[in-house]
Order: structure tokens, then C-alpha cells, then sequence
């Protein structure tokens, strides 16, 4: 059986705002609604705020509610760790540490690095999530990763930034490719030459798109995906260039490839960030692989 260390009324509460809906969220808890709509009733009463605006096609919070559903979704990670923590004695320390993540820090950094912490912690458990950037700091700000590695262009709620550093974007070269005779380049000069450039809804095809625009710059991709991995294997097999992140490219100039400055201001806007649940105690094993995690960014001579 379960122990909840939470309040009943707040696992209520926040099922219904995540749903937005008390007849969901009597589904999901197998909960009857009238005693789902009874506990948030005495929460807004205790609390003095209405906590949802109501609506035909469901339930909103307000901030009040906004603010409230920060704190549970803190209280309740909290009391995981600690029964979590408590089971941990019984069974050496088992932990799971839930990171989520961009591809580029999947297709070597982080295999790295979980790596190099199970070679110290060698019962922890590492779920890895790849994801898209907005949605690896959502996962943070749920509750549903203990983690993200990500980029980011604007500041995000919710999160607590462990690690912030520029990371410029860079173009990788096949080896042979007439570029590599430049010690830069810019956007303009890559227009005759085959490009594989990665779809939009990324950070990094964003900030093309912004610099395009700016200066009026019209490129034709030979190729675009929502893929990084698949992008660099094109490229290695035809010889086209692509755009990639500076601490993506390490791995692969060992590997076929080089990387060329590239000299447009705003490919140089992204920030490469470490994020964690704002005002949120980390257990004692995902604490530990955070530190590890920036300590190694930090010497990746990034920022």
C-alpha cells in the first residue's frame, strides 16, 4: 500500500489542474467527482482564493491556483525522494534519476557522462528522455525529469538554472570540403553549397531563421530534418555541410568532419543551459550527477 505523505487535497487539486477537468481526474484517481469538487472547495476556503476559473469546457487555474500547484507538485516530488530515500536503505540505494534532454546532448555528452557516474554509482538507475528544448524544461517544471539539458533563447519559470553558458553554432565541414580553406564564414557563403539544415522547432534552426531575415538572406536546404543524427550522417556520406551546436561538433571532428566559425551575431545568441525545479531540495544521487554534469560543461572550456 502507498504511503502518502501529501494531503489528499492536494493530489486532488493538482490532478484536476494538470487535467482540466474534475471528471478526468475522477477517472485517473478512481475518486468519486463530488468528493474531488468537496476538496477544492475547502482548499479555496482555507486558502481564501478561488483557486480555478470554471468554464463550459473545463477547469483553468487561476495564479492563485498556478501558485499552488508549483508548491504541490514540489511537495510531492519531495515526498518521492523521501520514500524513495527510505526504500533506498533496504535496497543499496537503487535511485533513479529521470534527465531529459535535446539530441545533441544524447548523441555523446550524456552517454559520457551517465557513464562516468555509474563508474561511482554504480546502483543508480538513469531514465533518459530526448526530447524537443521547450519540451525537456516543461518535463523540469512538471515534475517529470529531475533534469534537462537543453538550449534556450528566453528565460523560462518554474526552473532553477544550474548552469548557463553561450554556445556558438558552428559549421560542420566535411573533410576536403573547399570551406575549409576559410577560418570563418558566414551564412551568405554557405547558399552554393549543398546544406542539410535541421527542420524548424529548433533553437538552432530559429536562430537561421532570424538571421535570414534580418539580412534578407534566402537559403534552399538540400535537405532539412528534425533529426541532428540524421542530418550528420547525410552529410558524411555526400559531403554536404550542416550547422551544429559547438559542443555537439567535439565528438564528430574525430570523426571525418572539421568545424568552421560561423560570423552572423545571432548564431552566437543561444544559451546552453542545466535546468532543475525552481526551489526544489534534489535528492542526494541526482544532486551529485547535476554537480557532475556542470562541473564537466564547465570545463568543456564552453563558457
Amino acid at each position: 500500500m502507498r504511503v502518502h505523505l501529501v494531503s489528499d487535497s492536494l493530489r486532488y487539486f493538482l490532478e484536476v489542474a494538470r487535467t482540466g477537468s474534475i471528471a478526468e481526474a475522477s477517472e485517473n484517481l478512481h475518486i468519486a467527482a463530488s468528493a474531488i469538487s468537496r476538496h477544492i472547495a475547502r482548499l479555496e476556503q482555507s486558502t481564501g482564493a478561488q483557486l480555478f476559473d470554471r468554464h463550459p469546457r473545463g477547469m483553468v487555474p487561476t495564479e492563485a491556483g498556478r501558485l499552488l500547484a508549483d508548491h504541490a507538485r514540489r511537495n510531492l516530488l519531495e515526498e518521492d525522494d523521501l520514500l524513495e530515500r527510505l526504500r533506498d536503505l533496504h535496497r543499496s540505494g537503487r535511485s533513479l534519476i529521470k534527465v531529459a534532454c535535446t539530441e545533441g546532448f544524447a548523441e555523446d555528452f550524456l552517454p559520457v557522462e551517465i557513464a562516468r557516474f555509474r563508474d561511482t554509482h554504480p546502483a543508480a538507475r538513469v531514465q533518459l528522455t530526448v526530447t524537443d528544448p521547450a519540451a525537456a524544461t516543461q518535463a523540469v517544471v512538471t515534475g517529470a525529469s529531475d533534469v534537462a539539458l537543453t538550449f534556450s533563447l528566453a528565460p523560462a519559470a518554474g526552473i532553477r538554472i544550474a548552469y548557463s553558458c553561450q554556445e556558438p553554432i558552428v559549421a560542420l565541414v566535411p573533410e576536403g570540403h573547399p570551406l575549409l580553406d576559410l577560418d570563418a564564414v558566414s551564412l551568405a557563403d554557405l547558399r552554393d553549397h549543398p546544406l542539410a539544415l535541421m527542420a524548424g522547432g529548433s533553437t538552432l534552426r530559429e536562430l537561421v531563421d532570424i538571421c535570414c531575415s534580418a539580412e534578407g538572406l534566402h537559403l534552399e536546404p538540400a535537405l532539412t530534418s528534425n533529426s541532428s543524427a540524421a542530418l550528420i550522417a547525410l552529410a558524411r556520406r555526400t559531403g554536404m555541410v550542416t550547422l551544429t551546436g559547438l559542443l555537439s561538433s567535439r565528438h564528430l571532428v574525430q570523426d571525418g568532419f572539421r568545424t568552421v566559425a560561423l560570423t552572423n551575431p545571432e548564431l552566437h545568441r543561444r544559451n546552453l543551459q542545466v535546468h532543475t525545479m525552481a526551489q526544489r531540495a534534489l535528492p542526494e544521487p541526482v544532486g551529485a550527477f547535476v554537480d557532475q554534469v556542470v562541473a564537466a560543461l564547465g570545463a568543456s572550456g564552453l563558457g
